[in-house]
């Protein structure tokens, strides 16, 4: 059976975002791909622009939306 899951590493240890239906000590196979920024992922839309100016884009507190 193949399920895909998100998860986050932290100290060293993948955790999932979602509770897996695994026994203890089961045995299984991940396959790690790793996703960038939002900002980054969708730079197409940013068309001219290199990866310095997109990074700094996606970084900068001015481009965040304001709190409500």
């Amino acid at each position: 059976m193949e399920t895909t899951i998100e998860a986050v590493f932290e100290n060293g240890i993948l955790r999932p975002l979602t509770p897996l239906k695994l026994k203890d000590h089961q045995k299984v196979r991940l396959i790690v791909e790793q996703h960038g920024s939002s900002v980054q992922e969708s730079s197409g839309i940013f068309s001219g622009l290199d990866s310095e100016t997109i990074d700094e884009i996606a970084l900068s507190p001015s481009y965040l939306p304001e709190e409500a």
